[in-house]
């Protein structure tokens, strides 16, 4: 080559610089997540056909029948995702179906199953909508199957796997039918598909960007082949994802008889009508509550991988019928873990307290969070970019959830009636998820439901119930003992109410489980575990109420299979029903430990041991108003131990749990003086007790600012943003 060649630069032309613009622009290399669909919670305006569907509809009776109707469809098909779905999620109600409006919002969801899911998904719709109806290659149309994983575009974390149909009739998109399942497994690098140990995105498993995965209601083998190959359990992908189209097919099948019964414009009608009902409603109903400011301030006890202080802020800013939720002075990301969260979720917690602990009876959509105002601060925890892994982000949100719970609850104290006043509801997931060959030889991975029996708060009036259920799933199902035997190489050796797990109060909160499972059948299985509350406890309780104690988990690891095997047959009366009997008698040969809940995955074999403790809800209440038989029926009920009621309920009793009125009363009278002794002027308190900085030798992250601006300002600075 003449080297003079090398010199000469090529003329620019108009051609050449419109080609370079479209490609830098107009085609880019990977369509990433879009700040402004991720991080926009309002509802998308009113479209051409939604308007004209509006004028045409005017009977408000057609349009409740129509919402009814459409509610049902989707329950409907919930139930049988339900049923035929193969995820433990699916299962024991980790899921949901609902109905899309053609731009994307979450219009009608089945009245039970996760909440969350009624938020975080419609960006994903939004994004398929914008991205590609009109890209040539893609576009969307009757039959097509759009699929989708990947939190960083909607969601709550790579777990949860979601399908999308749109719904044509007369060649006009009405909606989209979508079904969501936690499927677990997606290919981490723990098994499950929840990796405490993940340090970036890339060690998340699988992630789904919005893509088609079908045509003409058809499954593509090759796209499903891909993500079985990224699997440890790619039966279960191939049946889920099945499941889940079956699941959208139904909605579309019968929203479309709705359509040809009644027409087209009932659908949109209905549909926007919802929506904007339900935004009016809730703002309707947040006038009702006093202005002011209300703060709550909760804190994680881990990052996944080490000990950490971490805070999650939230405060209400109420005026009129606006409510501004500031979440300024949590902590940071956490670049290199798993617990961050994005917009959608953190946004989606709010929505979930105002719908299970407020308004139950409103339609679940996108109306009651797009009533709402957010103060988020890009960076935070609770809002992380696409840099940083968020594949355990429900663990962070959780003690998000309970700050969001005691400020609402504080905003709301003064309608007795007209909302229900709780204490915090146990937020953490204590569960196994596991991975490995079981007894039946057959590759397994996913994780435990152990999360669905958290116990329930207090409310004002009555006490919580026990093992009810996950605070962001109604009904959900916490599952058989006996099925978890029959699919995995896990025996279980107890599982019972545990003692002294919930708050104390005037109310208790509701106590909940603590579960035994033993490696058995295989001579190898991986088992890991995450959450926090190890050390410091997730929840607190209310108005003078006890939150629960921190639940840390036991691991045995026994000497030898057959050391374990002739204990139990030898001696069963020395095989323990508790993890305090196991560390105090240590009947198997072996070690013992107690650690956090927060484990990655190794192996354990056969004989070894793990025991988790789900959290109890917390307490309503200053404990000594508590009435002295309750606390006795508590004892009959082995919920609580003497020590208890004597050292915080101050009840005296014999050796029969009987009361004795007058020294309870005495005992009582006392604690009340000893309290007022030790109590001391508020400025005198404050002044001993605030620091300027955290104390010595605890890892802290978040804002340790005393300083806060005045309510009245922090609004205008919202509004001005």
């Amino acid at each position: 080559m003449n080297p003079a060649t090398l010199t000469d630069a090529p003329t620019s032309t108009p051609e050449t610089e419109a080609f370079f613009a479209d490609l830098l622009q107009a085609q880019p290399v990977m369509y990433g997540p879009d700040p402004s669909i991720v991080g926009d919670h309002r509802l998308a305006p009113r479209t051409p056909s939604e308007e004209d569907a509006l004028r045409r509809v005017t009977n408000d009776v057609d349009l409740v029948i129509a919402s009814n109707r459409l509610e049902v469809i989707c329950e409907s098909a919930k139930e049988m995702l339900e049923q035929i779905g193969a995820a433990p999620g699916a299962k024991w109600g980790d899921l949901t179906c609902g109905l899309y409006t053609a731009s994307g919002d979450l219009a009608v969801a089945t009245s039970t199953g996760v909440v969350v899911f009624a938020v975080v998904a419609s960006p994903i719709v939004k994004y398929i909508v914008k991205n590609w109806a009109n890209e040539p290659t893609v576009g969307i149309r009757p039959g097509d199957l759009f699929y989708h994983n990947d939190a960083h575009y909607g969601g709550v974390h790579n777990a949860d796997q979601t399908l999308f149909i749109p719904v044509f009739h007369e060649g006009r998109l009405l909606a989209w039918a979508g079904a969501t399942i936690h499927e677990g497994e997606n290919g981490a690098n723990e098994p499950g598909g929840l990796s405490p140990s993940a340090t970036s995105p890339y060690e998340e498993g699988l992630r789904i960007s919005p893509m088609k995965v079908g045509e003409n209601y058809t499954l593509r083998r090759d796209i499903v082949n891909l993500f079985q190959n990224h699997m440890r359990d790619p039966l279960l992908q191939l049946m889920d994802m099945r499941a889940k189209l079956a699941a959208a097919k139904r909605i579309e099948d019968r929203v479309l008889e709705v359509a040809t019964e009644q027409g087209g414009d009932l659908v949109l009608a209905t549909l926007r009508h919802q929506l904007e009902r339900t935004e009016r409603e809730v703002r309707r109903r947040l006038s009702e509550f006093p202005d002011g400011t209300y703060r709550g301030i909760t804190f994680g006890d881990t990052t996944l991988l080490e000990d950490r202080m971490i805070k999650a802020s939230c405060e209400l800013v109420k005026t009129g019928d606006q409510l501004l939720v500031n979440m300024t002075g949590s902590a940071p990301a956490i670049l290199d873990r798993a617990i961050n969260a994005g917009l959608p979720l953190s946004k989606a917690l709010v929505h979930n307290d105002l719908m299970n602990f407020f308004w139950a009876d409103l339609p679940r959509n996108n109306g009651f969070v797009s009533a709402v105002d957010f103060v988020i601060p890009e960076g935070s925890i609770f809002n992380a970019t696409k840099e940083v892994p968020v594949g355990l982000s429900m663990l962070s949100t959780m003690f998000l959830h309970t700050a969001t719970h005691l400020a609402m609850t504080k905003m709301a104290f003064n309608r007795p009636g007209t909302t229900e006043i709780t204490a915090p509801w146990y937020a953490m997931v204590q569960g196994l998820f596991y991975g490995g060959l079981n007894q039946w030889n057959m590759p397994v991975a996913n994780l435990m439901t152990d999360i669905n029996a958290m116990g329930g708060a207090a409310h004002r009036d009555r006490d919580g119930e026990h093992a009810a259920a996950p605070f962001f799933a109604a009904l959900a199902d916490y599952g058989e003992m006996e099925d978890r035997e029959t699919e995995l190489p896990l025996l279980g050796l107890w599982r019972k109410i545990n003692k002294d797990n919930h708050g104390y109060g005037r109310q208790r909160g509701g106590a909940s489980v603590e579960c035994a499972y033993m490696v058995h059948g295989v001579p190898m299985f991986a088992l890991g575990c995450m959450a926090t509350g190890a050390k410091f406890p997730t929840i607190p309780g209310l108005f003078g109420g006890y939150g629960g104690p921190s639940t840390p988990v036991s691991v045995f690891r026994a000497e030898s299979p057959e050391a374990v095997r002739k204990v139990m047959a030898e001696r069963p009366d020395l095989v323990p029903d508790s993890a305090q009997q196991l560390h105090a008698t240590k009947p198997f040969p072996g070690t013992y430990e107690t650690r956090r809940p927060t484990q990655s995955a190794a192996f354990y074999g056969e004989g070894d041991l793990w025991v988790l403790q789900c959290g109890g809800g917390g307490g309503y209440g200053d404990p000594l108003d508590r009435d002295p038989e309750a606390v006795m029926q508590d004892m009959r009920d082995e919920l609580l131990t003497d020590w208890v009621a004597q050292r915080l309920y101050h009840v005296v009793h014999d050796d029969e749990l009987v009361v004795d009125p007058d020294a309870t009363a005495a005992a009582r009278a006392a604690e009340r003086r000893d309290r007022l002794e030790r109590g001391k002027p508020y400025d005198e308190f404050v002044a001993g007790w605030r620091r300027d900085e955290p104390p010595e030798g605890v890892p802290y992250l978040g804002s340790w600012s005393w300083e806060e601006p005045a309510p009245a300002e922090r609004v205008t600075e919202v509004a001005e943003a």
